[in-house]
Order: structure tokens, then sequence, then C-alpha cells
């Protein structure tokens, strides 16, 4: 049979071994990027590429901002994070926040509680497109707060491949959730606002260490989503964030809406104790819980959560805001996040006056619809029933914690949002249940924040429009709903962030490298405009 010989003996093979090793260490130190943080030490990165430019992108993630919030420190103010000896690999997130959201989430934290710390979760990321040991300008500032009702969530789904596309450094976060992040007793040992406490500490850190991965300091913009866009708005409340960042993005939410503050939050940090069987004193309440296992302190907390919301829903009235994942008025602390109620801070024009920009999606309300769809089937309340006919409204207003006793408001609405061939069938009044859920949850609250902001400085507002093939419509997984979701509550983060779901058509990729230039250009230099085709 035929013979090829490359007349390579066996020391030729033997430097030939020696060239292959050398390159593929080679290959795989490009790979690797480090940087050196004064103060804290060593972090080695990796390298990714943006998405349509292909552009470098150097990447540190699971960077210690503060000390993991366990034991004595749960519950309380977040400590800064210590130096660390050697080299920190900074090339994968870190864990997410104890959170209950599905089943096997809990039995895997009720498997793993006695085996690791999972409070040890205060980690950052930090994106950019310049070397750090080479930074050759300073780039303006990304920092991200995710959403999740302040009980779900992490930074761990916001990838920097859209962003980075433009010239800015891309900051994203984890802070505590639920009751570990929540929880209030308002008094010193369990203050509340832990979770805000724990952003102000992360900006902290992204003000004094940025300039050491290319970014600049003294442009640094705070954007978030749902209740990441209410912690936005809540910053530009508090006392404690003033000279942190220089512009905001507030996106389907706001520290104006009702659902983001809780008035009775020892009340419910109370019951809350009850159900893992922390009695007494305030203090040795404390000193229980603080011994509480994880799982049953999300045990508790998600059980109190459900109790209060059906009881709300089936009595057509306001859902009371429940303790464990709302902000609060601080009546304790060494550090307070809030001094009064953001609704007075806006109105007397004392919140931090920089260029805002705010806004929503088209159909906000398909998130709401689908809750009160399951309500409705769940109680077999049929095409017909008294509900459908002529209470929705009321009871929407109700549950929204609007007052309308002589019944005015309603039937503004009514006339409004619905001709008298649709009253009674839920699928046709469906567009108008949608504006409606949309208007009272979050479109009014959302609007009332520009109409504060704009009197004393530059604020824009958009609404996101577009619908594509791939939507956050849908958060029951496995249940489907006789109506569409439409341009739903999320969905415009599929354009800023890569998404799990699947790639983008290339029309698709056109909205995308439109919000990829609106909100950079925001960052960049306090207008989202100007950008191509819009």
């Amino acid at each position: 049979s035929p013979s090829f010989n490359m007349g390579l003996g066996p020391l030729s093979l033997a430097v030939l071994g020696q060239i292959v090793v050398f390159f593929v260490i080679v290959v795989w130190c490009e790979d690797v990027v480090k940087v050196t943080v004064p103060g804290l030490g060593q972090l080695r990165g990796s390298l990714n590429v943006s998405l349509w430019t292909k552009r470098t992108i150097y990447q540190f993630e699971g960077i210690p901002y503060a000390q993991p919030p366990s034991g004595e420190l749960r519950f309380r103010e977040p400590v800064a994070a210590k130096p660390w000896d050697g080299e920190l690999d900074a090339t994968k997130f870190k864990r997410r926040c104890p959170q209950a959201l599905l089943e096997e989430d809990m039995n895997e934290i009720n498997r793993t509680q006695n085996i690791e710390d999972l409070e040890d979760c205060l980690y950052l990321n930090v994106f950019t497109t310049q070397k750090p040991t080479l930074c050759s300008k300073r780039f303006p500032v990304m920092f991200w707060i995710h959403g999740g009702s302040f009980r779900v969530g992490s930074a761990h789904g916001f990838r920097p491949n859209h962003l980075l596309e433009q010239d800015v450094v891309l900051v994203t976060i984890n802070y505590r959730l639920g009751p570990f992040g929540f929880l209030s007793l308002q008094d010193d040992n369990i203050p509340g606002n832990m979770g805000l406490l724990d952003m102000v500490m992360a900006l902290q850190w992204t003000k004094e260490h940025i300039a050491d991965f290319c970014g600049d300091a003294t442009q640094i913009t705070i954007f978030g989503q749902s209740s990441g866009g209410s912690a936005v708005s809540l910053m530009l409340a508090s006392p404690l964030t003033e000279g942190l960042f220089q512009r905001a993005i507030i996106q389907s939410g706001g520290s104006l809406c009702d659902w983001t503050m809780d008035h009775k939050a020892a009340d419910h940090a109370l019951e809350i104790a009850r159900v893992v069987k922390c009695n007494g004193t305030n203090q040795q309440i404390y000193e229980c819980l603080k011994n509480v296992t994880v799982y049953d302190i999300l045990n508790a907390h998600s059980t109190f959560t459900v109790i209060d919301e059906a009881n709300a829903i089936a009595k057509y009235h306001q859902v009371t805001v429940n303790g464990g994942n709302h902000a609060v008025v601080q009546l304790a602390g060494k550090q307070k996040f809030l001094v009064e109620d953001p609704k007075i801070t806006f109105s007397e024009g004392r919140y931090h006056k920089v260029p805002t920009m705010v806004g929503f999606t088209m159909h906000e309300g398909t998130m709401i619809l689908g809750n009160i769809y399951d309500f409705i089937l769940n109680r077999n309340l049929t095409e017909g029933s008294a509900l459908i006919n002529n209470e929705f409204t009321e009871a929407a207003l109700k549950f929204s914690g609007i007052k309308d006793p002589s019944g005015a408001i309603a039937d503004v609405f009514n006339e409004h949002y619905f001709n008298r061939s649709q009253v009674g069938n839920f699928t046709l009044m469906v567009p108008g249940l949608t504006d409606i859920c949309g208007l009272l949850l979050l479109k009014s609250c959302i609007f009332l924040q520009a109409k504060k902001t704009y009197k004393f400085t530059d604020t824009y507002v958009y609404t996101f429009n577009y619908q594509g093939h791939i939507t956050k419509w849908g958060y029951n997984q496995g249940l489907t709903y006789p109506f569409p979701g439409g341009v739903a509550h999320s969905d415009d983060l599929v354009y800023l962030f890569p998404d799990d779901k699947g790639n983008l058509t290339e029309r698709e990729k056109i909205m995308a490298k439109t919000m990829v230039e609106l909100w950079p250009n925001f960052a960049i230099s306090g207008k989202p405009t100007p950008a191509t085709g819009v």
C-alpha cells in the first residue's frame, strides 16, 4: 500500500511534540487576562467577543465586593470585602443569592446548606473592551441592577456581548434578595434595605476601582429593569448615593409604584418570624432568625407571600405589600438608605438631579393579566360571571390601592377601555384589561416619575413597542393562556443582552443594534439620540 514519509526521526518527533505543547500553552495563555487591583489583589479573567463586530471583551467575573453576609452579618449592613492572597480566579460567575423560585432550587438549597455558605453571594462582574494594563482612554461605565421583584434573579443572565459593541464598561452585580435582603424589624439588628445597601457598596467599589478596568469613575450610569428599575429610582432618592453616579435609566419600574415600598415592614417581619417559630422581643427574634437555616427562612417567606396574595385576590381588595422583598423607610440602622417616602423626596425635589431616561414595554399588563386569568380559571369564574361583567375594573383599582368610593374612576375606565359588546367576554376584553393592568401597576407611576424629574433635569421617556419572536412572556412555566403576551414585561432585555432562548433574526438584530446605540449613547453623552434610523 502507498506510504507517506515526512522523514521525521525520533529526535524530530520529540521537537515537534515540544512545539505542539508550546503552541497549546501560548493559545491557552491568550485566553487569560490579568489585572492588579490596588488594595485588593490580582485577578485572572478571561476573554470573550462582542456579537457582531467580534471586539475582544476582557471579562472579570465573581469579584467579591463585600464579605459573606452570613452568621453575625446576616440581616446587617454589608461589610467591604477583604484583600485576597495570591491570584483570584475571576473566570466564572459565583453563586446566586439565596432565592425561592422553583422547587428544584429549594431542593438544591436543602441539600447543600450544611456544606456550603449559600449566603456568600455578594460578587460583581466587570466587562471591558480595553486590556486593563493598556488603557488608551477611560470609557463611561454602565452599572446594571437586575430585576425579579427583589425576590429572585442574579447577574448571571446579563452578558456583555451586545452592549460592548460600544465604548462602555459594563458592571453587573448580585445583591441579597427576599428576606435576607429586605426583611425589617425597624431596629438596628434587622434595619431593612440590606439588598439596597449591597448595591450602594457595589457602586462604591465601582467608583473606587473601575479605572483599573479602563472605566471612567466620573461617568457612571446606573440602569435596571422591573425591581431593578425601582432600585435605580430609589438610588435617586437615597442620601447615601450622592456623587456615585451621573445618569440613570429606569426600565419598567420605579420607586413611586406602590408595590416598591413596605409601610408595615415590622408587622410583616413578625409574621414571617412566627412561621419559623421565632418569638419574643425583637432581640430574641433576631438571635433566633440568625440561626434558622436558609431553606426554612425562604420557605417561610414563600408561604407567607402566597397566603397574603391569595387572600387579597379572593376578596377583590388591594394586595397588602408582603414583608421581606420591599424597600422601607428606615427608622434604624447605621446606614439609612431611605429616610422618607420616595414620593415625598421627589415631590419636594430632594433627589439627585442627574439626566434620567424612563420607559416601559407596550404590553406591561399581560404579566398581571396572566395572574388574573389563573385566578379566574382556578375558581371557575366563567364568561358572564359578575367579576367579568361588571366587577373587574373595580377589583383592579382596589388591587392597585386606588380609592374609588363613588365608582367614578371605574366608570371612566370602562367607558374608555371597553365597548358594550366586549363586556362579559374575557377574550374580547383582553386588550382593554391589558392596558388597565399595565397602567395601574407600572405605567402610571413611571409617568409620574418623569413628571417629577423633568422640572429639574433632562428626562427622556420611551415606550418599547417592537415585537420579536423571543419573549419573556410566561413567568408561570408550563401554563398557556388564550391570549398573546404581546410586547411583554422584560421583552426589551432580549435586545440589550443575549438571550438563551435563541438567536435573533436579521430584523431583530436591527432592533438590537438600535438599542445598543441608544442606551450607551445616553451613558456617554446624557442623550439617547442621535442613533441611526431613530
